[in-house]
């Protein structure tokens, strides 16, 4: 990518060498008559006023004849003559000269092939001599024609050749740049850029006839090839900008331009089917149109480059330069289209000219893309520094926030436990129904609900700290029941459907569930009601599973929300009167989620049910 602007630039300075030297022309006087009727010969034309003309002469869309009358001035001993019209798309051309010194024009001969147009040989008596030339075409008449001598016609190939060879070198360059570009990124916006690309190297051979060297296709010899890859110029063109638009993010731009692209891609169909004079009048002038007003609207757009402060002066200056050089440029050949301006040498050489912005735009539209992707690469670079840093320093944070809750929940339990044992040895010495056995005894629950809640808060930090996955291994449910039965109040719980089942799960995470489970139905319920554990068999896909299920009656704190009760730290308004945390069945949840499985609270009008299932060993 380095060393594609070097091979540009010296292509470019070898095309403009090659424009410097310009073949003498032996034409000293050019002038035009219309025939609108288009049936004229040369005696009545000659007997018409003419009107001084350009060397180039742009007579717009017209179905008329246009007679052009050169006054060729011939030195002595100069031999065959070249006559030359560029471009050569003339659908009818006659040239009529003299055959003798002073004579009036006798000879005819028919140059309508784009051969003859291209290079035809006759011969003139030295001396002022006038040749008539009568020209119609379909599409636009820009005409150029030139009489040349023998050398001078060399030299004017010669300097073809080179400006071919530079153009060759620029085009083929960036051709094998854009598809290396389209196999690597494969986007919309490269892919059009080559395209575009593609479609000015194929209308700059068409237009000077310099297929021919390359191609021997006899159809692409003709004008029909070569008015459409104009149309086909004009739609690549808004399809490139379009996708441009994109890139910038100028989106409502883009759908005003697709629009448009589309318009022309109909123009494209009716070449084949309609009027080709009027197909091609059209899409010159809507065409022009609407290329001078987004080459407007992106010259506006343009101008934030300057406000860009990352970008250094030299590289603004250097770019809006180039910015504005290819809008004139672009403004002038649309204004000659068009007819505001006279002439159409600028028309004529544009095509030479697309071989020096076009790749400036590819080359500064990839530019751009590159520092772009670079910019946000360092962004992101610079994001998951930080988001790294970030996550550190939580990972540090919530490691102290856990050794500091480990730490005072030791600190708290060691009293809890000594407030415990000195009211279990003070009780041995109170009868049960005395006041202070009331007294210790309240004490003693208080004490035990605070160590519950300390121990739930202890396995919530666990949880929230543990990554480790569950270890499934089988567990007897009965293990499980008999863990339960240390559980204050156990004696309510009743037994459903338990037998010496073996299930597969974590036998510490599925103790705490059942825990939190049978504690929280025995805190909520009816103080001498019965609280049933049921186990059911069902069948989860291909396997078997057990569905645990713990049900209560509503007591006084009322029906729990199903939506709320796994929230952590959420509790019942009725619930409040109960002493805890809001965290066991918050817990529970978490654990279950961790054994691949799902904890549901559902309620009908007396009970309340909560309930899992785990696999069958």
């Amino acid at each position: 990518m380095l060393k594609t602007p070097k091979m540009f630039f010296v292509a470019l300075a070898i095309w403009l060498c090659a424009g410097m030297a310009v073949a003498k022309d032996l034409v000293v006087d050019r002038a035009t008559f219309e025939d609108t009727t288009g049936v004229m010969g040369l005696s009545q034309v000659q007997e018409g006023t003419f009107t001084p003309a350009l060397k180039v002469i742009n007579e717009g869309y017209s179905r008329s004849a246009v007679w052009v009358r050169l006054k060729v001035d011939v030195p002595a001993g100069s031999g065959p003559l070249a006559v030359r019209i560029r471009p050569t798309l003339l659908d009818s051309a006659t040239l009529y000269y003299p055959a003798a010194a002073g004579s009036e024009p006798e000879l005819a001969i028919d140059v309508s092939a784009r051969s003859a147009q291209k290079d035809t040989r006759i011969e003139l008596p030295p001396g002022l001599n006038t040749v008539y030339l009568r020209a119609k075409s379909i599409g636009v008449l820009l005409i150029k024609t030139e009489v040349l001598t023998h050398d001078a016609a060399i030299e004017q190939d010669l300097q073809e050749a080179l400006e071919l060879g530079a153009v060759l070198s620029i085009y083929s360059v960036m051709s094998l740049v854009m598809l290396g570009l389209v196999w690597i990124r494969r986007d919309g916006l490269t892919v059009f850029i080559f395209i575009h690309l593609l479609v000015c190297v194929v209308l700059y051979f068409f237009l000077f006839g310099f297929i021919d060297h390359l191609i021997t296709a006899d159809w692409l010899h003709g004008k029909t090839a070569t008015r459409l890859t104009i149309i086909l110029n004009v739609l690549s063109f808004l399809l490139f900008m379009q996708s441009a638009q994109g890139h910038f993010g100028w989106m409502r731009l883009q759908k005003w331009t697709r629009c448009v692209a589309a318009s022309f891609a109909c123009v494209v169909v009716l070449f084949f089917v309609a009027d080709r004079h009027l197909v091609l009048k059209w899409n010159a002038l809507f065409g022009s149109m609407v290329i001078i007003a987004l080459m407007c609207i992106f010259l506006i757009l343009t101008l934030d480059i300057y406000k860009n402060k990352t970008l250094s002066v030299s590289t603004r200056l250097i770019t809006g330069l180039l910015v504005i050089s290819f809008f004139l440029f672009v403004c002038r050949s649309m204004l000659e289209v068009v007819g505001v301006i006279e002439g159409g040498e600028f028309l004529l050489r544009s095509p030479d000219w697309r071989g020096v912005f076009i790749p400036l735009a590819i080359l500064g539209i990839q530019l751009q893309r590159d520092r772009s992707q670079s910019q946000q690469l360092l962004q992101q670079q610079i994001e998951k520094a930080v988001s790294e840093a970030q996550m550190q320093e939580q990972s540090k944070r919530l490691a102290t926030q856990a050794q500091f809750l480990a730490m005072l929940m030791h600190e708290v339990k060691t009293p809890l436990s000594i407030i415990q044992f000195a009211v279990a040895s003070m009780l041995r010495n109170r009868p049960p129904s005395s006041a202070d056995a009331q007294r210790l005894d309240n004490i003693a629950r208080a004490a035990d609900d605070l160590n519950f809640i300390i121990d739930q808060c202890m396995e919530a930090e666990k949880v929230e700290q543990s990554d480790v996955p569950a270890k499934k291994t089988p567990v007897s449910l009965s293990s499980l029941i008999s863990e339960m039965k240390q559980i204050p109040g156990y004696e309510r719980v009743t037994l459903i459907g338990f037998d010496r089942i073996m299930v597969l799960t974590d036998f510490q995470y599925a103790r705490i569930i059942l825990s939190n489970l049978v504690t929280n139905a025995l805190k909520y319920s009816w103080p001498e009601s019965s609280v049933q554990l049921t186990v059911e068999p069902v069948h989860l896909g291909s396997t078997s599973g057990m569905n645990l299920r713990v049900s209560n009656t509503i007591g006084s704190a009322g029906r729990p929300d199903p939506l709320q009760v796994f929230t952590r730290y959420y509790r019942a308004e009725g619930a409040k009167k109960q002493m805890g945390a809001g965290l066991g069945l918050w817990l529970a949840h978490q654990l279950a989620t961790k054994l691949g499985t799902e904890l549901r609270c559902t309620c009908d009008d007396e009970w309340v049910h909560f309930e899992f299932t785990l696999e069958r060993s």
